[in-house]
C-alpha cells in the first residue's frame, strides 16, 4: 500500500476510509462470534464462526497496514507491520477454508487450507518486493473458495433465503473488486482515485456483506440434508400412503407408526379444537413436521426444525397432491399406485 505524506488530504480520507473497513470489520466480526456463542450447540466447524474468523481477519489486516501506510513508515518495521497484516488475514482465511470445506460437499481434500498454510509460509519467507504476487494468489484462492461456498448455498436455498444470499454475493463481489483496487499496483500504475475507489467499495463491500450474514438467520440450514430421518404419507383416515427412509432405521412398523402419528395428530386436534392440524412436535433429539392437504398429511421426521425443510415439505405436500389426488380419495391400501412418488421425493430432497 502507498505511503503518504503527513497532512496530505487524501492521506486522511485514505485513513479514514482503512478506519471504516477495520471498524466495521471488527463489529461484525463480534456480532457473528456472539451469535455463534449464544447457539444452544456450539460447533467448531460452523458457518457463524467461520465468518467471524474471517472478519477479524479483515481487523487485523487493516490495522496493520494503517500502521504500516501512515505511521511506521521506516523499515525495518514498515515490512513487518506489512507482513503482519498479510499473515492475519491469510491465517484467519485458513481457519475459514477449514470450516468452509467441511460444509461443502465438494470433496476438495482440504486444498484451499493448505493452500492458505503455504501463503503464511511465503509471505515469511518472500522479500517485501514479492509479497504482491502473494497477496495476488491468495486473493484469487479466496474468490474461488468463497464463490463456491456461496454458489453451494443458492443451490440449496429457496424463497426470501435465497434472495438473500444473492444480495450477499454482489456485496462479496463489491468488497472483492475493491480489495483489488486498493493495492499498491493500481496505486502506482492507475493513481490515486482508483486507489480511493477501491477503499470506498472494501467497506461498502464489508459492510453490505456482513450486514447480509448477520440478519440471514436461517444461513445455518445448509446442512439440511443431514439432518433428514423418515418421511409419511398419511391419509386422513390414519391409513399409510408412503414411506421412505432417509437414513437407516430400526426396524419398525411403518404402517403403525403411521397410524400412531395420525391419532396423536387428532387427539391434539381435540384439545387444542384446532381445525389446521399440528406443524411442528419436538420428542427428545427429534423434530417432528407436518404439511396438510384436504385429503392427506405429509410427515416428516428430522434431527432440526429448520425452516427449509418445512417450506420443501410443503411443495412436497403440493406436489403430490397434483399427482395423486384423485387417486388417495380412493385409496384401499395398495401402496404399488404411489410407486412413481420416489422421484418426486427425490426431486426436492436431494
Amino acid at each position: 500500500m502507498p505511503i503518504f505524506p503527513p497532512g496530505d488530504l487524501f492521506r486522511d480520507l485514505s485513513l479514514v476510509l482503512d478506519s471504516a473497513a477495520a471498524f466495521y470489520s471488527i463489529l461484525i466480526g463480534a456480532v457473528l462470534l456472539r451469535q455463534w456463542y449464544d447457539r444452544q450447540y456450539r460447533r467448531i466447524v460452523d458457518i457463524r464462526l467461520a465468518w467471524s474468523t474471517f472478519f477479524i481477519g479483515m481487523v487485523v489486516n487493516r490495522g496493520a497496514f494503517i500502521f504500516a501506510d501512515f505511521y511506521l513508515t521506516t523499515e525495518p518495521f514498515n515490512t513487518i507491520f506489512v507482513k503482519f497484516g498479510y499473515i492475519g488475514l491469510i491465517l484467519a482465511l485458513s481457519a475459514f477454508f477449514f470450516a468452509l470445506e467441511a460444509i461443502l460437499p465438494n470433496n476438495t481434500r482440504q486444498i484451499f487450507f493448505i493452500a492458505g498454510l503455504l501463503h503464511i509460509l511465503l509471505t515469511i519467507v518472500f522479500p517485501r518486493a514479492l509479497l504482491e504476487m502473494v497477496a495476488a494468489s491468495i486473493a484469487i484462492v479466496t474468490f474461488v473458495g468463497v464463490m463456491l461456498f456461496l454458489n453451494y448455498t443458492m443451490r440449496n436455498t429457496i424463497g426470501e433465503l435465497k434472495s438473500s444470499i444473492q444480495k450477499i454475493v454482489a456485496a462479496f463481489l463489491a468488497g472483492f473488486l475493491g480489495f483489488i483496487l486498493a493495492s499498491d499496483p493500481v496505486y502506482y500504475n492507475l493513481g490515486l482515485w482508483p486507489y480511493l475507489v477501491g477503499e470506498t467499495l472494501l467497506v461498502i463491500g464489508i459492510t453490505g456483506f456482513g450486514i447480509g450474514i448477520i440478519y440471514t438467520p436461517t444461513l445455518d440450514e445448509l446442512d439440511w440434508k443431514q439432518q433428514l430421518v423418515e418421511l409419511f404419507i398419511i391419509q386422513e383416515g390414519g391409513l399409510l400412503v408412503y414411506h421412505h427412509e432417509f437414513v437407516e432405521n430400526a426396524e419398525i412398523d411403518q404402517v403403525l407408526t403411521a397410524a400412531g402419528i395420525s391419532g396423536v395428530q387428532s387427539l391434539f386436534q381435540e384439545i387444542t379444537r384446532s381445525e389446521t392440524g399440528l406443524n411442528i412436535v419436538t420428542v427428545g433429539e427429534f423434530a417432528i413436521l407436518f404439511s396438510h392437504s384436504l385429503t392427506f398429511t405429509t410427515v416428516l421426521i428430522s434431527r432440526e426444525p429448520y425452516n427449509v425443510l418445512l417450506a420443501k415439505l410443503k411443495e412436497l405436500t403440493s406436489s403430490f397432491e397434483n399427482m395423486f389426488g384423485m387417486i388417495i380419495q380412493n385409496f384401499e391400501g395398495s401402496l404399488k399406485e404411489f410407486s412413481s412418488a420416489q422421484d418426486l421425493v427425490n426431486s426436492i430432497f436431494q
